[in-house]
């Protein structure tokens, strides 16, 4: 048992994972909590990891899930978070915030419950230590909303742990920012720029704390899952996956079904004539033949951007090309290293009507999230691409 633990706590610490990130690769996710789910509100799954020997389980809960008020008598329950953030709170103490790393020993004969965080997924492992004859447990009431709502979501309890850096953050962020800006930005064009730059730079924590934000600013489930798509263009699946699963998980914890509509207008046979049109429409009858040029090497790839790319994405229902363009332009802006790329489609944003102003907007609306350099490239390629359009 104790090298088992020791094994564990290794793991957690040597383990890069975001504190709201939950990666089931790592910490299996279980079967769903059928047998004691009347003692849960949302969904919790099990996974037994050495049932034999110690009763060790793997508890995962979604977000908001949590368990009822409950006792464990005559034996003591320990928890060790291993992924994602969630609460432990036992009554007539101050409610303890769980990260990975954090150690639980609940003492017997304690009223308490632990579940996940409103904005994030939460696993630990528990087991049951010093457990004497007669060991049981009592299920008490459950923990409804209005209680649970009073504990701060991941992004507030920085202000807590970190107050002068988050006032100083938010008050330049979310108030200088916006209202200094010369071309101002609708709050639904800002916040679909905020989620399409925090996939460029990676920003998974701060893009599942927008999220909720963006949505209740006009942007549409259906529009978040366009930009998520849409970015496996740009980014590769392997630095969007996160995302789509922090959308999900947003998504079905405000209850909304998934999968959403289909928004698919191409099939395989017309993709690369779709994609193709669409290349045209954002950049010029120049694309017309683009599908097939470039040394015969590597011409598969621009076959691939018209069928792909275009075909696959821009052809889609739910954005419009302009804001197809647009949210391009913050992949590109946020991710760095691509320069070729972003003056490429800043002339495209131009084609379809989003001009210098607007994109200068859009860049300095982005800045807190991306820092100084990266904004000031992406300002620096506007720039280039002006000059080359003065010639």
């Amino acid at each position: 048992m104790k090298r088992l633990l020791f094994a564990i706590i290794t793991l957690i610490m040597t383990t890069n994972m975001n504190a709201q990130e939950v990666d089931f690769n790592v910490w299996p996710k279980g079967e769903l909590n059928t047998a004691y789910a009347k003692y849960f509100i949302g969904n919790s799954y099990l996974a037994p990891l050495d049932a034999q020997n110690s009763g060790l389980v793997n508890v995962t809960f979604e977000p908001r899930c949590r368990n009822n008020w409950h006792i464990h008598h005559k034996s003591v329950q320990v928890l060790i978070c291993v992924a994602g953030h969630g609460w432990y709170v036992e009554e007539g103490k101050e409610p303890l915030a769980m990260h990975p790393g954090t150690i639980v020993a609940i003492p017997a004969e304690a009223k308490h419950w632990h579940g996940a965080a409103k904005d994030s997924w939460f696993q630990h492992l528990t087991f049951m230590t010093k457990v004497e004859e007669g060991a049981s447990n009592e299920w008490l009431e459950p923990v409804v909303d209005a209680e649970y709502d009073k504990l701060p979501a991941c992004r507030e309890l920085l202000s807590t742990t970190d107050p002068e850096f988050t006032e100083r953050f938010e008050a330049f962020a979310f108030n200088e920012v916006v209202s200094q800006v010369k071309t101002q930005l609708d709050d639904r064009t800002r916040h679909i720029c905020y989620l399409a730059t925090l996939l460029g730079c990676q920003g998974i924590d701060e893009y599942r704390e927008l999220l909720p934000q963006a949505l209740s600013n006009g942007v549409t489930p259906v529009e978040v899952k366009e930009i998520v798509y849409q970015a496996t263009a740009y980014l590769g699946l392997g630095r969007v996956r996160p995302f789509l699963t922090a959308t999900n998980d947003v998504l079905s914890a405000k209850g909304i079904t998934l999968p959403l509509p289909a928004q698919a207008q191409t099939t395989m046979e017309n993709r690369r004539e779709a994609g193709t049109q669409a290349q045209i429409g954002c950049f010029g009858e120049g694309m017309r033949d683009f599908w097939k040029s470039g040394p015969e090497d590597s011409r598969h790839i621009n076959h691939w951007l018209a069928d792909n790319c275009f075909g696959d994405y821009y052809t889609r229902t739910g954005l419009n090309l302009k804001m197809r363009e647009l949210i391009t332009f913050c992949f590109l802006a946020a991710q760095g290293g691509c320069e070729t790329q972003l003056k490429g489609h800043i002339a495209g944003n131009y084609h379809v009507g989003n001009d210098k102003d607007f994109l200068i907007a859009v860049i300095s609306s982005n800045l807190p999230f991306i820092g100084y350099p990266r904004t000031l490239n992406a300002l620096n390629c506007i720039r280039e691409v002006e000059a080359a359009n003065k010639k």
